[in-house]
């Protein structure tokens, strides 16, 4: 992390040209920032061999923030960073002292600070609350993280970094996109447990491979055990629906009323193949395939109308598998469960129509079918038991 600061010896091209910002009047240190060039976090869209294109958000525009010269307390950056004080030993033993009087201290180009970041935290560590903001944007936040994570500053800045994530809080995004990217490493950053947890979990479902991790400096450890968990969590999901399909296939989950086992298995051997997830059956480390993917593949042929997610394909036929009465309109369609979905009342390939005493209602029945359906109950239920993951461990010591 060292070698994001240099000690100027000869005069730095920025010291002349980035516009002047005063946190100490006194100082005895300038901390140069240069120009930031390329957007910060920026997400790029890439379809999965799945075809599956990850939900995002837009990173910001290419930066066009000039450079920066702030005038500093060496004391002071000193004691709130170890960087910066083995950085200012060493320069006062070099007698790097410019032509100001000062030490000049240039972040490196390539690490693309932002300048309003870094004059924030500089204030904040210097004890000049009224010019820290009381809440910041989100990516102005992931910026601010960059900067206390490369320098080591998270003490010197703990309390503001409590009310700014306060502040934002209500903004974390419920799928996997680039912001929820930003919020891991915010989080991590500034350790908060609740929000990484959260955060993490989002991942561990909606992630298709490694998450990416947008230039930040995230942990390795921590993209690894987020894609271990999402990799066990889809080898659960397909057991799931590859389990229903094979007794389907095998005739284990009949019905011999209405032959409902026929109708699941013609659609779930669609759906299966239309997504890839059978034949062969997918395998780690189920590169392209997240846990939602699997859902969405299979919860149109499952739906129940108790199911939490999307719109069924076949609420009909869990109509006819559920007993619910169904009943024709004028044109001999069976209006939908209420998501808008409308079926011929007797399917091409199905058997006669299963009308009771002509007036346009299913009967009431049970069979393995329906069973076998009721399993998809179990997606949520391994959603559910997904926690996310614990920056500290039992001992309190941190676990990334």
């Amino acid at each position: 992390m060292s070698d994001s600061l240099q000690v100027v010896v000869v005069a730095s091209p920025f010291a002349g040209l980035a516009p002047l910002y005063e946190v100490d009047p006194d100082a005895d240190a300038l901390v140069i920032v240069p120009p930031q060039t390329e957007p910060f976090a920026p997400w790029e869209e890439v379809t999965t061999p799945t075809q599956q294109k990850t939900t995002s958000t837009t990173a910001a525009p290419p930066a066009s923030r000039p450079g920066l010269r702030i005038k500093v307390s060496s004391k002071h950056l000193s004691f709130a960073s170890k960087i910066f004080k083995s950085k200012l030993k060493y320069a006062g033993g070099q007698k790097s002292k410019q032509s100001d009087g000062r030490i000049h201290l240039q972040l490196a180009p390539e690490e693309q600070f932002d300048s309003k970041a870094v004059a924030i935290v500089l204030n904040a560590l210097h004890g000049k609350g009224s010019k820290v903001p009381k809440e910041v944007d989100l990516d102005t936040l992931g910026q601010i993280a960059l900067f206390v994570d490369k320098f080591q500053l998270f003490d010197a800045v703990e309390v503001y970094g409590e009310r700014w994530i306060s502040r934002l809080e209500q903004t974390i995004p419920d799928a996997y996109n680039r912001d929820l990217i930003v919020w891991l490493y915010i989080s991590y950053v500034f350790r908060n447990a609740e929000v990484l947890r959260g955060v993490t979990k989002t991942a561990i479902v909606g992630s298709d491979g490694p998450i990416k991790t947008l230039g930040l400096p995230i942990r390795d450890k921590l993209i690894k055990h987020i894609d271990e968990q999402r990799q066990l969590l889809v080898s659960s999901a397909i057991e799931i629906v590859t389990s229903t399909l094979e007794k389907l296939v095998a005739g284990k989950a009949g019905c011999n009323k209405y032959h409902c086992d026929s109708f699941l298995l013609g659609e779930l051997v669609k759906t299966l193949t239309k997504n890839k997830l059978v034949w062969p059956r997918p395998e780690r480390p189920f590169a392209g395939i997240s846990f939602l993917f699997v859902v969405s593949a299979v919860e149109g042929v499952f739906t129940s109308p108790s199911h939490s997610r999307g719109s069924a394909v076949c609420g009909d036929l869990w109509n006819v598998c559920n007993g619910v009465a169904a009943k024709p309109n004028g044109n001999g369609y069976v209006n939908g469960n209420g998501r808008g979905g409308r079926g011929p009342l007797t399917p091409e390939a199905s058997p006669e129509p299963v009308l009771r005493n002509g007036g346009g209602y299913f009967d009431t029945h049970e069979c393995d079918a329906r069973k076998s359906v009721a399993r998809l109950d179990e997606l949520d239920a391994l959603e559910d038991a997904v926690r996310g993951l614990d920056l500290e461990g039992a001992l309190g010591y941190r676990n990334y």
